[in-house]
């Protein structure tokens, strides 16, 4: 939903617009006392940020060719020509509709300004000291553009006619999509008879106008589109039976409204509340209102910024905290596993070790499994140690998620599966330090796609446990994204959730006579 306020000469009607239409509230006069029921009405309901629409006789326009620039040089030079041409007023707009074919392709600029800062000057203080937040000041016939597309109007030279509240006739006229020129006349008689006249005599009038301007030469056709009700239609089309020279099409309002979005708008003649639902129908940049003008619609989009950052804090902060408790009720999982497994392999060690019978000639093999038993018993291997080192390792990055955790003891620190010892002349000496290899599974955690820097994330947890304690090295088996030249080259076809795992495994090899595993 958007507010939209409808200003013309004499009154100023808000609007409340949504998806489908537009519904006028209330309707003020263009006077202090006017202002000021209109202050009280937005105070009394839901404050809301307010647009306003502008249909004012006095605005101009004017094209003009400037040297062709970029940047912050563009608009300092179209800011101080703006001011030349239009000194007595704040309340202008410039922007770039072409550049010249010829020469030195000048940017073709067309400027346009409230010229009469009284119409408007006085309701946006109001509005500023009552603190109402102004979201900017548009122009109607700019936002007229928006026809052309959803009517199928294709014309190389369009002149749009529409009627508006408090007696006005807008003329807008487009050259390839892009209003260059637009007039309000003021209507007397309203019945339709009346309002044929004066369109063929305003049309006329507007053709020439632009024939003088050269904004029209005069080989070239120009198609006019009057957006009327249905009994205006009806008496154009009688009056267009006996003339030739006009290339008028009658469009009805209601049926263009519905061709825009807007399928409830009653046939009416009057089309302020089309345009403020076209007002809405996207997001618009601010034509006419000074930064002074703007300040509490920067103050209200400022406490909608810091209202949406908390409210991502909170959600991503009870995600995080979920996240780390499902974490730990796995961890948990895994360790009471880890324990029942142990306790099992013990009870069978130990029945299996009172069935085997001691003969005296095994003296000698007794006494070595012995001093190979004493020294398995002063290097225990310490599980809580070596969580605590995987631990700290994951805490400090948190993007990763531990999939599967393998270990065995082997003398052989380059052992690649238990039981794999060093190679020896002579029988196996006990003073050997065993080492204890783990080897970790892991994958990044919502990962973005970036292999750069799934790779120095991997590199630096591995560098982080090489300097841990006890720790002899740790190696990336597998990086997310194999990239050895000699790596098998595999095809497939898989999903892109597939492609996106950015799966890793680190070897890790401790020294058990080192307590702080």
């Amino acid at each position: 939903m958007a507010q939209i306020l409808y200003l013309t000469g004499q009154s100023a009607t808000l609007y409340r617009t949504h998806r489908k239409g537009a519904v006028a509230l209330a309707r003020f006069a263009c006077t202090e006392n006017g202002y000021g029921e209109l202050i009280q009405w937005l105070k009394s309901h839901d404050p809301q940020p307010l647009a306003i629409l502008a249909d004012l006789i006095e605005e101009e326009f004017r094209e003009e060719a400037l040297p062709h620039t970029r940047g912050s040089d563009r608009t300092n030079l179209h800011l101080r020509q703006a001011g030349k041409l239009f000194r007595g007023t704040p309340f202008r707009y410039h922007r770039v509709v072409g550049r010249k074919r010829s020469g030195r392709r000048d940017d073709r600029v067309l400027f346009s300004a409230l010229t009469n800062r009284d119409n408007i000057e006085p309701l946006l203080n109001a509005l500023v000291d009552a603190g109402v937040a102004i979201k900017g000041v548009y122009s109607l016939p700019i936002i007229t553009r928006r026809l052309l597309k959803s009517l199928g109007i294709e014309y190389l030279n369009v002149l749009i006619v529409t009627e508006q509240p408090d007696g006005g006739l807008r003329e807008t006229f487009l050259h390839k999509g892009r209003v260059h020129f637009s007039r309000l006349a003021p209507v007397n008689d309203r019945s339709p008879a009346d309002y044929c006249q004066l369109v063929k005599a305003e049309v006329i009038k507007t053709r020439r106008y632009l024939n003088s301007l050269r904004l029209l030469p005069p080989t070239e056709s120009l198609e006019i589109y009057t957006i009327c009700d249905s009994a205006r239609i009806e008496a154009l089309q009688a009056m267009l039976g006996s003339e030739n020279d006009l290339r008028i099409h009658s469009i009805n309002l209601s049926q263009a409204a519905g061709m825009l979005g807007f399928p409830d708008h009653p046939d009416m003649q009057f089309s302020d509340a089309l345009f403020c639902f076209l007002l809405q129908t996207r997001i618009t940049g601010n034509h006419y209102a000074a930064p002074s003008h703007l300040q509490h619609w920067q103050t209200f989009k400022a406490k909608l910024g810091l209202r949406a950052a908390t409210w991502l804090l909170a959600v991503g902060a009870s995600t995080l905290s979920g996240m780390n408790f499902v974490d730990g009720l796995l961890v948990g999982r895994e360790t009471g596993q880890i324990r029942q497994v142990s306790a099992q392999v013990r009870q069978d060690y130990q029945q299996a070790a009172q069935s085997l019978p001691v003969k005296p000639d095994e003296a000698a093999a007794m006494r070595e499994a012995l001093r190979i038993s004493d020294r398995l018993g002063a290097h225990k291997v310490h599980l809580k140690q070596l969580f605590s080192l995987l631990g700290g390792g994951f805490t400090r990055q948190p993007i990763f998620t531990m999939d599967q955790l393998d270990w065995f003891v082997a003398t052989n620190p380059d052992a690649e599966e238990p039981g794999e010892t060093q190679r020896l002349d002579g029988p196996l000496n006990v003073t050997d330090t065993p080492y204890l290899v783990t080897l970790v599974k892991a994958h990044v955690r919502r990962f973005n796609g970036s292999y750069r820097q799934a790779h120095d994330d991997v590199e630096s947890l591995a560098e982080w446990l090489r300097r841990q304690p006890g720790v002899k090295s740790a190696e990336v088996v597998s990086q997310p994204l194999n990239t050895r030249t000699d790596a098998d080259i595999q095809g497939g076809i898989a999903t892109s959730a597939q492609k996106e795992t950015a799966k890793f495994e680190i070897r890790i090899v401790t020294e058990l006579k080192h307590e702080p595993v």
